[in-house]
């Protein structure tokens, strides 16, 4: 039977290139439509991803402290807003204003440590469908974000179910890979917005918020969060989590990389 590992070893570019060629080709085809025309159409919904989870754990930070959430709305700009009911105090404020951004970078990070493992995508890809369903039902209140996370919450869960395992894999890995530069490239607006107009509703930016809350500049905020999410990314990439056969293929591959010989010439016949 399949047992997981953790595996903390830092490989080689070498290395890296051997077995990591999922995460590589998910970057790259990041890389294409990112400069492509089309390529913002197709990336869109991995956007309306990211700003989920993001609007997801500013009402879960505020249910931790004894608050609830009210409503979670997405708008097809790719902003969205989650209004909260907390109770008055210095804490419980910053801390619900800051989970957006750190839960973003978190999330990324994690799912990209067990981008290896095809049962790993099967059972992220299908639980985040389901998570999907699952706020739609309690939180989302505005009609494009019951229709769009509906309908991307039915497809990952199909997805997660019925494609071959290659595929799940290059979809699981994509949705990591994107929800991690998300999480890299929103906090950037941070440094030049400190108030925005989102569904009708003005409000300062998550820094702003903390900066009045903590009386630290805004930008410092920034700073702090675009360090974790960067962090993160690299935590997600050297760290994973693997099945014990697939580290022992994946052993064999980096000892045929060390070694000068080539691999199909290791053994002999008598």
């Amino acid at each position: 039977p399949a047992c997981c590992c953790f595996s903390y070893r830092v490989p080689t570019l070498r290395e890296l290139y051997s077995q990591d060629k999922r995460l590589l080709r998910a970057i790259l085809l990041i890389v294409v439509l990112l400069n492509a025309p089309v390529g913002q159409y197709i990336l869109y919904p991995f956007m309306l991803f990211s700003t989920w989870i993001h609007e997801l754990f500013h009402g879960l930070a505020a249910i931790s402290v004894g608050g609830s959430i009210t409503w979670l709305n997405i708008y097809p700009d790719g902003s969205g807003l989650a209004y909260t009911a907390i109770p008055a105090g210095v804490f419980q404020r910053a801390w619900v204003a800051s989970a957006g951004y750190q839960s973003t970078a978190i999330v990324g990070g994690i799912s990209l440590m067990f981008r290896r493992t095809n049962m790993g995508a099967r059972i992220g890809t299908c639980g985040i469908g389901i998570l999907m369903l699952f706020t739609c039902i309690l939180f989302v209140r505005n009609a494009f974000g019951l229709a769009v996370l509906v309908l991307m919450g039915l497809s990952l869960i199909v997805a997660g179910r019925y494609l071959p395992p290659f595929w799940i894999g290059e979809l699981y890995a994509l949705i990591a890979a994107t929800t991690c530069l998300n999480a890299i490239t929103s906090v950037r607006v941070l440094f030049f917005v400190t108030e925005s107009n989102i569904g009708g509703v003005t409000s300062t930016s998550d820094a702003m918020t903390m900066q009045n809350v903590t009386k630290i500049p805004y930008y410092v905020w920034s700073s702090l969060w675009m360090v974790l999410a960067l962090w993160m990314t690299a935590m997600g990439i050297f760290i994973n989590f693997e099945t014990q056969q697939k580290q022992q293929s994946n052993d064999a591959v980096i000892e045929g990389l060390q070694d000068d010989r080539h691999p199909l010439t290791m053994t002999e016949m008598t």
